[in-house]
């Protein structure tokens, strides 16, 4: 990535220079002055040639951008004929279309990828059905604005522990060891339990309550399932009536009996109770004291609970879709011994879980390191956990380690499935690769569409599109709760509204160009509230909305409030950081950094207004070294004023109406937003920038000079047949070299 304002000039005149004829001059006439061998203003020497043909053909490919841009000659500064640009630019698409074919097809190198935590999470719910949070694991690094790359991912002993930890809950998930015939049980007696707001007292292994009291239990329950409840309770009665008990379970009764003994009777009730943090209650609800009772036994009705017990799930444990692989591989009983048992759970869980075949060597190893735990009396049990724990926490899991000719086609399959469902393959696309089936273009194409056509792909939105548009950035996101008042819901509708367009660009075969422009958008009642759009159905339902009118501004990426919100300052808007997210993300052209001193404004805190905000930023591009970046980057934020920081539409603020005009570098306006709009999608660098992105994140590693050329000139050939849509962009990075 070319980080310096004045590299683009250095790269076209030692291009045009070796290139020669009518387009050479033009760079002898217009830069030699300032930067030939006589003179090299900013250490610059415009006659330094190519250090080879890959590297020519780059610096024409980078050239053409920046021509196009008017960021080279600049605009102000350029002495250029009428169509002197036009012509430095065709002469550049005819180079490149003919040269870059003949390049070799290298792929080049990707270093060993570790799973990222949400990658690890898809792949183990995909497997073996069991849903484990992951946010306790620590953050994955970043490289290029994604999780999945090879030299950005580090690995340590943390990350051991946590995968180790998770590895093992698993195995006691997945190797439950529940008998409905013999369910777990846990007793709590009823004087260890908690006395609501101490109104009764504790008498012995029993809670006495003298007085309308409640007696309650926290616990855990491993899962949603049937489990019996039993309460072991006494009573001294009084009164017309038997004394009452209620059963509860989170505030909720379960049922009422009555308790018409002087003797413990147990009352057992069973249910449908979720999984997780429960409390179970017991509660005397008609107390009845009357001392003067001629009676001495029935002048105070009291209830003692004993015990409470929960026992189950007492239901058998449904086996998840995703992990009948894996139970049909152990089998039953069956007469096997233990150790035939574990043999063919290693052998069916390595080449799944390892994404290769496994070794007859591996096989044994782990089959006799489970045998030692059976031979020191561990129960089949705890060597089946041992070795689902042990194949989790293996390098061959955690990585995606590509080692081998034979495993050439599954690994194929692999990156398959890691680029577009973010986990592991399943086994209709392992069979097709070990069949050798992905060497055709043809099956390829077919699978890659087969994909696309799964639920799963949707992780291509909330994963891939959430990364390369920042959208994860919502979840830390600090806004001035009086002036932008958000919170964690609406902030989370934001983010799905993005993710919908993008699945519905994808899934219905839209033209990329409408990520930027529709007439549509996705909205629940929280949101569309926010936006001021319509909405029919249930409040928390994503719908469909058709834009007209004014509405349309919500139509594209740059109406979603997850984008405006991402690239504000906690107190007002940033047409600075709105600039840079559009050069960043939709145009491929990020700015470097700013120059030490230069990275504020002044006035920061006098900033409460548009009007303000512009008059700070005319002054911040009257500095030398920062208008170069911030012409155009300024522009494009500014286009964007009439959203504020959580993406409301505001006509005007405290300065009254807010101009959202602009003028670009080359000399034309932009007029707010419809025009910003227009422009990006019209923009052929659009196009290219998302298939950069995909094959980014798709490979694992940047594009080389040699992989942007081909990308590159394979998106030129996409848009000039016509409309381009996602599917397009990911067939082109899937046959490309550097993934094949």
């Amino acid at each position: 990535m070319l980080r310096s304002a004045w590299l683009p000039i250095l790269l076209l005149a030692a291009c045009l220079q070796a290139q020669g004829g009518a387009v050479g001059g033009l760079v002898e006439e217009h830069c030699y002055s300032c930067h030939g061998e006589d003179k090299v203003s900013g250490g610059l020497d415009l006659t330094a040639p190519a250090s080879g043909r890959v590297d020519e053909l780059w610096r024409w490919s980078r050239i053409r951008e920046r021509v196009r841009a008017f960021e080279m000659p600049p605009a102000h500064a350029s002495e250029l004929e009428e169509g002197d640009r036009d012509r430095i630019v065709a002469h550049i698409d005819a180079l490149l279309a003919r040269e870059v074919p003949r390049l070799p097809a290298d792929g080049g190198i990707v270093t060993v990828r570790r799973l990222s935590r949400h990658q690890w999470r898809n792949t183990v719910r995909d497997l073996l059905g069991v849903e484990v949070d992951v946010d306790s694991f620590p953050v994955d690094d970043l490289g290029y604005g994604f999780d999945s790359i090879g030299d950005a991912l580090s690995f340590s002993t943390l990350h051991l522990e946590k995968y180790l930890a998770a590895a093992t809950s698993v195995a006691e998930r997945v190797f439950h060891g529940e008998d409905p015939a013999a369910p777990a049980r846990r007793v709590f007696a009823g004087g260890a339990m908690t006395l609501v707001d101490d109104r009764g007292a504790r008498m012995g292994t029993a809670a006495h309550m003298y007085t309308n009291a409640t007696v309650e239990q926290r616990l855990t329950l491993p899962r949603d399932g049937v489990y019996r409840i039993r309460v072991r309770a006494r009573a001294q009665q009084a009164g017309d009536e038997a004394a009452r008990m209620e059963i509860a379970l989170d505030e909720r009764l379960l049922e009422a009996v009555e308790v018409p003994s002087r003797d413990v009777e147990e009352f057992v009730i069973e249910r449908r109770i979720a999984g997780g943090e429960r409390r179970v209650a017991a509660s005397f609800v008609n107390d009845y004291y009357e001392p003067e009772h001629s009676d001495p036994l029935r002048r105070d009705r009291n209830l003692d609970v004993e015990s409470v017990t929960i026992e189950g799930p007492i239901d058998s444990r449904p086996v998840p879709e995703q992990a009948r692989w894996l139970v049909a591989a152990v089998g039953g009983e069956g007469g096997q011994s233990d150790r035939a048992r574990l043999a063919r759970q290693v052998a069916a869980m390595l080449p799944r879980l390892w994404r290769r075949p496994a070794t007859d060597a591996e096989i044994a190893r782990l089959v006799d390191a489970a045998t030692q735990r059976l031979d020191r009396g561990a129960p089949l049990l705890d060597a089946q956990r041992y070795v689902l724990t042990a194949a989790l926490a293996s390098p061959n899991f955690l990585f995606r380690v590509e080692r081998s000719a034979d495993a050439r086609g599954v690994a194929l399959a692999t990156r398959l499935s890691y680029f577009l469902w973010a986990s592991a393959p399943d086994l209709t696309l392992v069979r097709d690769a070990r069949r050798g089936a992905l060497a055709d273009p043809a099956r390829l194409t077919a699978a890659v569409d087969q994909m696309l056509a799964d639920p799963r792909v949707e992780r291509l939105a909330t994963d891939f599109a959430a990364q390369w548009l920042e959208l994860r950035g919502l979840a830390t996101v600090q806004l001035d709760p009086d002036r932008f008042p958000v919170d964690d819901g609406l902030l989370a509708s934001l983010r799905r509204e993005t993710e919908l367009l993008f699945l519905a660009v994808l899934r219905e075969g839209r033209d990329v160009t409408e990520l930027l422009d529709c007439d549509f958008t996705h909205v629940d009642a929280r949101l569309a509230a926010h936006y001021g759009l319509p909405h029919e159905g249930p409040a928390d339902a994503f719908v469909r909305t058709a834009l007209v009118g004014a509405q349309l501004r919500r139509g594209g990426l740059l109406g979603h409030g997850s984008v405006l919100a991402v690239t504000s300052n906690p107190t007002r808007t940033s047409p600075v950081k709105r600039g840079k997210w559009i050069l960043d993300n939709l145009l491929g052209q990020s700015p470097p950094p700013p120059p030490p001193g230069n990275d504020s404004f002044e006035e920061e805190a006098a900033i409460d207004d548009s009007a303000t905000l512009r008059e700070q930023m005319a002054q911040h591009r009257e500095r030398s070294k920062c208008a170069v970046c911030h012409v155009r980057m300024d522009a494009l934020g500014l286009a964007l004023e009439r959203f504020d920081a959580v993406g409301r539409f505001r006509a005007e603020d405290g300065a009254g109406a807010i101009d959202a005009s602009s003028e670009l570098p080359d000399g034309g306006r932009l007029d707010g937003f419809q025009d910003l709009k227009r422009l990006v999608a019209a923009d052929p660098t659009f196009v290219r920038t998302v298939a950069h992105k995909l094959f980014v994140y798709a490979v694992g590693r940047d594009l080389r000079p040699v992989d942007r050329l081909r990308v590159d000139l394979a998106v030129e050939e996409l848009v000039a047949a016509g409309r381009v849509t996602l599917r397009d962009l990911i067939l082109l990075v899937v046959r490309d070299p550097a993934f094949r």
